[in-house]
């Protein structure tokens, strides 16, 4: 892993706000994340924003985390800015999950088809209100999905590249590949057809997220395929993978199938409709 360089950012944020520092807690494209913990005991995530980093991508996802207030959403608890060496650095403060990701989970093993199914639902209920709310995720993955404790439901982190389709896109048109992690990216993200996202497109990361977690696999690799090639079929919304449709009719789940669709308009139309068809494969 890089070092982290906003490190001494942090420590003046901890500094100013009587928290105790507790180092590195994870990085990303357009921030850093590091443990604060405040004097009663509760411990925050402090994530600091890099400079340089587009302000007004960084100002859709505060917007974004303000409408949104679900179970399954990590709450935004504070946004601030702070003036060190000069420079001037925006953070936010979010509750800490101290039960780690589902990228931590799946490194113990694949999810059972019960965790699978109630994994699901979570996720499709917190998708559905985002939704609600003309935002498209754009980056559901293991490691942006988080447990606030042992036994906690799942919540959906890091608004990093929201999309407000009540706003003109942030993206440019000409970029061949939109925002978004390539491995459980939907077609239309990956070959940067804007008019074609909408949470149809976070339907698709949550299936390939639910496919990966169950059966170990993503739904568009082949045999002796590496992730790289699935990504590649998707894009050229080539497949699914044969061991993929073997996989569904054998675990008797056709909603998730339906979910990793090449193209919208064949997923689930509504998120209301989707989270129903989903509670019947139990």
């Amino acid at each position: 892993m890089a070092p982290y360089t906003l490190q001494p950012v942090a420590q003046a944020i901890c500094t100013a706000s009587k928290y105790t520092f507790g180092g590195g807690a994870g990085q990303g494209t357009f921030k850093e994340t590091y443990l604060a913990t405040k004097p009663d005991g509760t411990k925050l995530a402090l994530k600091v924003l890099r400079p340089g980093c587009s302000s007004a991508r960084s100002e859709r996802e505060v917007e974004a985390m303000k409408r949104c207030s679900h179970p399954n959403i990590i709450p935004l608890l504070e946004l601030a800015e702070i003036i060190h060496a000069g420079t001037k650095y925006g953070y936010l403060l979010e509750t800490f999950m101290a039960g780690g990701t589902l990228d931590d989970r799946l490194r113990k093993g694949r999810l059972t088809r019960n965790e699978m199914l109630t994994l699901g639902g979570e996720l499709i209920s917190a998708v559905s209100h985002i939704a609600d709310h003309e935002l498209v995720h754009r980056d559901i993955k293991p490691t942006n999905i988080m447990y606030p404790n042992a036994g906690a439901e799942a919540v959906v982190c890091d608004f990093g590249v929201v999309r407000d389709l009540r706003k003109e896109s942030i993206t440019d048109s000409f970029l061949l590949v939109g925002p978004g992690t390539p491995f459980f990216a939907a077609p239309e993200q990956l070959n940067n057809e804007k008019a074609l996202i909408d949470w149809r497109a976070d339907q698709f990361a949550i299936g390939v997220t639910l496919t990966v977690g169950h059966f170990g696999f993503h739904p568009y690799q082949g045999e002796g395929e590496d992730e790289n090639q699935a990504v590649s079929h998707v894009a050229a919304r080539k497949g699914p993978s044969d061991k993929f449709v073997r996989a569904i009719e054998a675990s008797r789940l056709p909603v998730l199938a339906k979910m990793v669709a090449l193209w919208p308009a064949e997923r689930v139309r509504t998120a209301y409709k989707l989270l129903e068809g989903w509670r019947k494969q139990n």
